[in-house]
């Protein structure tokens, strides 16, 4: 298992809970989330760095959108610091900015060596894996359910009193196995990366922060950014953080590296498994960035990778619930950005869930 569907064809980011309402479930899994992971990685030496963030303002209108965020910060306990464009560089020299919010508890990690060293725990512990298993029926008994899964040609059935739906794209599938009137309906959204090479040139070089742009609204009809004085005149749109900079590691003992990501670079509209069809071009990625990193050029870029975010069109938070029918089926749904992040809040989440449950005699033992 390395996290192949999902989990490792991110960027990577340890989000600090800047983006996410007060009070939703990404506000605080996100932010519980954060202190858990570091904690977890420095345990069991996982690759992870608190590299901090850069959120930059180009222009006035700009910096008085970072106010509303430093605002949001504060309500869901995330330390931040609104900086002037001088104090900006002085975290990361070739970025343009006029001010900035700084995160300090934001990094990343290293997906792959985090989703690894999960598994060999859970193995140690007693987990079984079915590798390249497909769940073809999931079947409510009368306090159990029946699982059958396609495995090279051969059917196999696992009894199990409870289950966790973390099935990423296919989790509405599964969902609705179990509840034919489950409401969740996944709608994919490819992610796609970019790389530079910090060391290629001076103009080039990054001290190793993630570097955001102020979130804007775009157009849905269009896909052209609103100006913030029209946001409110625009019914059809979607916030977005931004294409961004993202440092990467350059070995197993988490120092940064020379390769920074440029991404996501967002298309709606594809399939669960379209991962390379009508990728967008380098060119995307230098309109997006230059404006507050002008050191770049196009020759500068090469494509990196894609992934495809679950999202659902119900809502824009995590669906983090047991199923209406049966309590003792538990669907994580929608566990897009920041889910990475999270994931080790959002199980203990479930586990104290399942603790309760049993105590009270919600679900068998």
């Amino acid at each position: 298992i390395r996290g192949e569907n999902q989990s490792s064809r991110n960027s990577g980011v340890v989000h600090a809970g800047v983006y996410y309402t007060p009070g939703t479930k990404k506000a605080k899994f996100c932010v519980e989330g954060n202190r858990m992971m570091y904690d977890f990685c420095k345990t069991h030496g996982v690759p992870a760095k608190q590299t901090g963030k850069l959120i930059v303002a180009v222009n006035q209108e700009e910096d008085q959108t970072l106010d509303e965020y430093e605002k949001k910060c504060k309500q869901n306990g995330v330390p931040v610091d609104k900086i002037d464009g001088k104090k900006a560089n002085q975290y990361e020299p070739n970025v343009t900015a006029v001010s900035a919010l700084h995160l300090p508890t934001s990094g990343i990690v290293d997906a792959t060596g985090l989703v690894t060293k999960l598994r060999d725990l859970a193995s140690i512990n007693g987990a079984y894996f079915a590798i390249s298993s497909r769940v073809i029926d999931v079947r409510p008994k009368k306090d159990y359910f029946q699982i059958t899964a396609e495995r090279n040609g051969k059917t196999e059935t696992i009894d199990a009193k409870f289950v966790v739906n973390a099935a990423g794209l296919n989790s509405d599938i599964i969902a609705r196995m179990v509840n034919p009137d489950s409401p969740y309906n996944v709608v994919p959204l490819r992610g796609e990366a970019a790389k530079f090479y910090k060391t290629k040139r001076p103009n080039l070089w990054m001290n190793g922060l993630n570097v955001y742009p102020t979130p804007y609204f775009f157009d849905n009809k269009t896909g052209e950014r609103i100006p913030k004085k029209h946001e409110d005149k625009v019914k059809d749109k979607t916030l977005t953080v931004g294409v961004h900079l993202t440092p990467t590691f350059g070995d197993f003992d988490g120092n940064i590296g020379s390769t920074v990501t440029i991404g996501p670079a967002l298309t709606t509209g594809v399939s669960k498994t379209n991962y390379s069809n009508n990728l967008h071009p380098e060119s995307h990625y230098l309109e997006q960035v230059e404006r507050f990193f002008s050191g770049l050029r196009l020759e500068d870029i090469e494509l990196h990778q894609a992934g495809i975010l679950a999202k659902t069109a119900e809502t824009k938070d995590f669906v983090i619930e047991a199923d209406k029918r049966h309590p003792n089926f538990y669907n994580l749904v929608s566990i897009d950005s920041p889910g990475l992040t999270s994931s080790l809040a959002i199980a203990k989440h479930v586990k104290n869930y399942y603790m309760a449950a049993r105590k009270n005699k919600q679900i068998p033992k």
